[in-house]
């Protein structure tokens, strides 16, 4: 089947990006004769009812916030065929994290943050929290101007409809707070977290916590001190300590109170720093960022016992991803899924659908592919299984090989 002639009304030119959920390509709207960011949704995915309400979710969100400079815009969305799309504005400048490698200078670095703190402000007042602030969702326009995309995991802090059930965890646990690590309640201020990660990694050159895997850096967000900056970057700490704060009323009350702070900042604090001076990037301690068994409160041992038993067994009430090494966990944060139906009341689609899905799994397993590459490895096809039989064994025992491979 040629995707290029599916999607009604675009030529597809060119693939752009990839993720557990979507695919997004370069494409040209045809109608209007401009290029287009077009995300279309995996087809594996499609005969599942909440993922497609989940990228129809996405979709309204945007259009409700795309009027903002820097949240990207939306253009169409829809079903052709059986695929779902969503036309969104192509920036050309790539992705925050392609330019990780480039030292941005302080004043670059704040700038960044500023406009996307702008873009957080906007979504807040309208009542939405993102929940995945990483580099990999800041994109630059022609212009350099960054723009906040990716709502798919976003909530409505007081919507009456929940695509995740209470106690999931969903992100990247590298940008997450302790809150959302935790399963907790977030708001804005979560997302304030995630951007102060941003704003240490962008400034250091390396993440404030680093781990082998998702469950370790979440246990880190929750109870390791913040990083301390480079001598020479101090004048900033103050403002990486309010946004890493542990205890979300420790943390600047709002996205307007963080660009006040940025521009006080401009206005005098970079003078002792050298406007626009890049910073030398800096492995980071391992002594500072590793977990001291000694240092964690008991609740907080437990509830990383808890964290342990849903990453072994896939059948806990966390789900935790991470941008960890290669072969350590998958890239993509896998979605959290609504408790299924029991086996017996599993109809024959189901049924169906799991048995491909196993054989697509254990294809995967038997050449490597156990967590990579995103979409493609043994560990999705087997968690989506259980996003509809959330007891089934073979999935279970697969998840527990691919983790005893990995140990080995």
């Amino acid at each position: 089947m040629d995707l290029a002639q599916e999607i009604i009304g675009y030529t597809l030119k060119e693939e752009i990006g990839q993720g557990g959920m979507a695919t997004v390509y370069l494409a040209i709207q045809r109608s209007l004769d401009r290029e287009v960011a077009l995300k279309i949704m995996n087809p594996d995915l499609v005969a599942d009812a909440s993922f497609c309400q989940r990228f129809l979710k996405e979709g309204r969100i945007i259009a409700k916030l795309g009027d903002h400079p820097n949240i990207v815009t939306i253009y169409d969305i829809g079903c052709s065929g059986s695929h779902y799309f969503m036309a969104m504005e192509y920036c050309d400048g790539g992705t925050l994290k392609q330019r990780l490698d480039r030292a941005q200078g302080v004043e670059g670095t704040l700038a960044v943050i500023r406009q996307v703190a702008g873009a957080l402000a906007y979504a807040h007042e309208r009542g939405f929290v993102h929940r995945d602030v990483k580099p990999a969702n800041i994109l630059f326009g022609k212009d350099g101007t960054a723009v906040l995309t990716d709502f798919g995991i976003a909530k409505a802090v007081s919507g009456q409809t929940q695509l995740t059930r209470v106690g999931f965890t969903v992100g990247t646990s590298e940008y997450m707070s302790p809150e959302q690590a935790s399963g907790g309640d977030t708001d804005g201020r979560s997302d304030l977290y995630s951007l102060g990660v941003v704003a240490y990694e962008m400034l250091t050159g390396h993440k404030p916590y680093v781990g082998q895997n998702a469950l370790a850096i979440a246990m880190m967000h929750l109870q390791n001190p913040v990083p301390r900056l480079p001598s020479e970057l101090h004048p900033l700490q103050s403002l990486i300590d309010r946004l890493l704060a542990k205890r979300p009323e420790e943390r600047f009350s709002s996205a307007e109170a963080l660009i006040e702070h940025i521009d006080g900042l401009t206005k005098g604090g970079l003078r002792r720093l050298g406007r626009g001076s890049p910073v030398r990037p800096r492995r980071p301690a391992r002594a500072r960022n590793r977990v001291v068994a000694g240092s964690i409160p008991l609740w907080k041992w437990a509830l990383g016992l808890g964290l342990a038993a849903a990453v072994v067994s896939g059948t806990g009430v966390f789900y935790l991803s991470g941008e960890a090494p290669r072969g350590a966990m998958p890239e993509r944060a896998p979605v959290p899924r609504e408790a299924g139906p029991a086996v017996s009341s599993l109809g024959p689609a189901e049924r169906a659908r799991i048995a491909r899905l196993l054989e697509v799994a254990e294809a995967h397993a038997a050449v490597g592919r156990l967590t990579d590459p995103p979409g493609a490895n043994a560990y999705e096809a087997y968690q989506l299984i259980l996003e509809i039989d959330p007891d089934n064994v073979e999935a279970k025992r697969g998840l527990r090989e691919i983790e005893q491979r990995q140990a080995d």
